[in-house]
């Protein structure tokens, strides 16, 4: 006699979204955004004048999340003196 198969009481769960992982870098383009919408270019420039300090990655110029905080201190309290 074929054995019946035990079923669940519980209806089918729902399937679990990935979990989302954000980036480790961001382009100048992101960091601009995320600096509240400057442009690429200014972004560049606060690199050229060591204010704020990128990752290379191969050809493409990269922001921590870590240093993007770190800039955005550093503004503060410059506009707090």
């Amino acid at each position: 006699m074929p054995r019946k198969l035990a079923r669940s009481k519980d209806p089918d769960p729902e399937p679990q979204a990935p979990e989302e992982v954000p980036p480790l870098l961001y382009s100048a383009e992101d960091a601009g955004r995320m600096l509240g919408g400057i442009s690429k270019a200014m972004v560049y420039r606060y690199v050229q004048n060591k204010e704020l300090h990128p990752i290379k990655v191969g050809s493409r110029t990269m922001f921590t999340l870590e240093e993007l905080q770190r800039f955005v201190r550093v503004l503060e309290e410059k506009s707090r003196s």
